[in-house]
């Protein structure tokens, strides 16, 4: 699940895989967007935090938090789990990292990840373990200059992994 949030020349976004499938994995997605929303914390790790304690007891998720300034368009990402993350720019992917662990179960140490979107085609993509990690965004000439919806589509088109749920968030700064 995802979930997004715009503040005051900003953007926290979130993506949230329940471990496993059916019911209770779906509940951890759902309880992890409701403490997202109701956060007032600002920066990825200190929402993080919040999640852990808000999904403590049950499944456990993979959760990644990007904040996106729109004045500098620098992204500030924090992941525990399979949730990869990566910012498109100029033709080039770079990754941000996500720690090993599980949200309301076992989180590690958390470091937070810097990196500026390049270029006009400037474009965080955050995904879940439902898809490879194997695209290029050189694989999709002019695919991120397309609306976010389209891009998501295209990558969740060429990488899901067909027996697992996946989910796609593409964000864009104007």
């Amino acid at each position: 699940m995802a979930a997004a949030d715009d503040g005051p020349g900003s953007v926290l976004v979130m993506m949230c895989d329940g471990l496993g499938h059916g019911p209770l994995a779906s509940r951890a997605g759902e309880l992890a967007v409701e403490a997202f929303l109701g956060s007032t914390a600002e920066e990825p790790d200190e929402v993080l935090r919040l999640l852990h304690g808000a999904l403590r007891g049950g499944r456990g998720a993979a959760v990644g938090i990007a904040r996106l300034d729109l004045a500098t368009r620098r992204v500030r990402f924090c992941g525990a789990g399979n949730i990869s993350a990566y910012v498109i720019g100029e033709g080039r992917r770079r990754s941000l990292g996500s720690a090993p662990g599980i949200v309301g179960h076992q989180l590690p140490r958390l470091r937070v990840f810097e990196e500026v979107m390049a270029g006009v085609d400037g474009t965080l993509v955050l995904h879940s373990d439902g898809l490879t990690s194997r695209w290029e965004p050189n694989d999709f000439p002019g695919l991120f200059a397309l609306a976010p919806l389209t891009v998501a589509g295209q990558i969740f088109n060429q990488a899901a992994v067909r027996r697992d749920d996946g989910g796609v968030v593409v964000v864009r700064v104007p």
